[in-house]
């Protein structure tokens, strides 16, 4: 018998069943061993704003190359990297048709690329830590295509090509990928 204040005293093998008290005796598996940090995992829409965002900054970067304006009948095209080829000086990036802004396929080729790039690092990091960036080079490349739609669509005797189409909406896209992938 135990003094009075200390666990009973039992023979050895006497715990065949359930010890005294209800008593258990906790396993290794019980204590945590060292701090694991949690898995990355992203849902649904991460993953579906992660791949918008590649495709959208892949896509607007290949727009540069598309004709932005044909001329009468389709006879002539301009695609935004001739206005790069045309260009000298600091209208490389920016020049003035008529008086109206154009921003050159440069420009479109930079913003694409950085988009895509966030793209692909948030698919391969799992992160949307870097989906800001995606979102405001998106807006950039919205606020490109939204002005050189409006100077081309004043311009007399051309029309607008299928590159402005997807410059344009391809950087709304981008924009929507990024809110996909920072919501989920």
């Amino acid at each position: 018998m135990a003094p009075a204040g200390y666990p009973p005293t039992t023979p050895p093998g006497a715990y065949a069943q359930a010890p005294p008290g209800g008593y258990i005796q906790p396993t290794p598996a019980a204590y945590p061993t060292a701090y694991t940090a949690p898995a990355k995992t992203r849902g649904a829409l991460f993953w579906m704003g992660a791949g918008i965002i590649l495709v959208a900054g892949v896509l607007v970067l290949v727009s540069a190359f598309m004709p932005w304006l044909t001329g009468p009948r389709g006879f002539i095209s301009f695609s935004g990297w001739d206005a790069v080829r045309k260009s000298s000086g600091a209208e490389v990036f920016f020049s003035y048709n008529s008086g109206s802004p154009t921003f050159t396929g440069l420009c479109s080729l930079i913003a694409g690329g950085i988009i895509a790039l966030v793209g692909l690092l948030m698919l391969i990091f799992r992160s949307k830590g870097v989906g800001v960036i995606a979102i405001i080079f998106s807006i950039i490349a919205l606020g490109m295509a939204i002005t050189n739609l409006s100077t081309f669509l004043r311009t007399e005797m051309i029309s607008v090509g299928m590159g402005m189409y997807v410059f344009l909406i391809f950087s709304f896209l981008g924009l929507v990928g990024g809110g996909l992938a920072m919501a989920g």
